[in-house]
């Protein structure tokens, strides 16, 4: 059974309330991901992990939030962004509207790391006036056991932007949009600089837009590995 929120009626979610106030939402961001990786692929895993941990937790899960702040990827075509201050205000409304309707306990999936610290200043602006509220986030590349099996399969060429794992999730859970991507072979980017950076700084540095990952070494198997352990890990932590 479907747990999305968006395939609702509202007699159905009051219905919900009566009995669990759990919501998970996740995020992400509309932004380049190298020459071979999705634009979608922070809200995509994020979203596609998010659906499965509400399927196996019987938990609503919410609309994804599709774009994020990346304003440093703004250099390069397709990517969209918010400015800092509207990403905190956005999602601080999105808590404040679930919690009008009586959730009061939200699980943040996130799979783009430029939303982390506007995040946090979100859910501080939420608990200002709700206190009661119980808010948690994963990102769910930093989850010990994907950090740990991307170290075993990539190594150092896992990178920071553009990673093996996120572009191999979306390989597992899109197979089909990366029909027409094509191979390449990738040279090694500059070490991971100082931060933040704006646009024209982050594309001078680096070109592709990655940032110290080798794409070549993604899969469609790897992915399967990396969704599975990335969902029992949010399952087994979320309570």
């Amino acid at each position: 059974m479907s747990m999305n929120l968006q395939e609702k009626t509202w007699p159905q979610v009051e219905e919900y309330l009566k009995t669990k106030k759990h919501i998970i939402v996740p995020v992400g961001s509309t932004e380049q991901h190298g020459p071979t990786g999705l634009i979608g692929i922070d809200y995509l895993s994020a979203w596609e992990v998010a659906k499965a941990v509400g399927e196996k937790t019987k938990t609503l899960v919410a609309p994804p939030l599709c774009f994020g702040m990346a304003v440093h990827h703004m250099a390069f075509p397709g990517t969209i962004t918010f400015s800092p201050i509207t990403y905190i205000q956005v999602v601080t409304e999105i808590i404040q509207s679930l919690g009008k309707h009586g959730f009061n306990k939200f699980t943040f999936i996130n799979g783009h790391g430029g939303n982390i610290a506007p995040l946090t200043s979100a859910f501080c602006q939420a608990k200002q006036d709700q206190e009661t509220f119980d808010i948690k986030l994963f990102n769910w590349w930093h989850l010990p056991e994907v950090t740990a099996y991307e170290n075993k399969v990539f190594g150092n060429e896992n990178g920071f932007h553009a990673t093996c794992g996120e572009i191999s999730v979306t390989m597992f859970t899109h197979p089909e949009a990366y029909k027409d991507v094509p191979k390449m072979d990738f040279k090694p980017t500059k070490d991971r600089p100082h931060w933040p950076m704006a646009p024209k700084e982050f594309r001078e540095t680096f070109p592709d837009g990655r940032m110290g990952s080798n794409p070549s070494l993604c899969s469609a198997e790897h992915g399967k590995v990396l969704f599975n352990l990335a969902v029992d890990s949010i399952c087994q932590k979320m309570e």
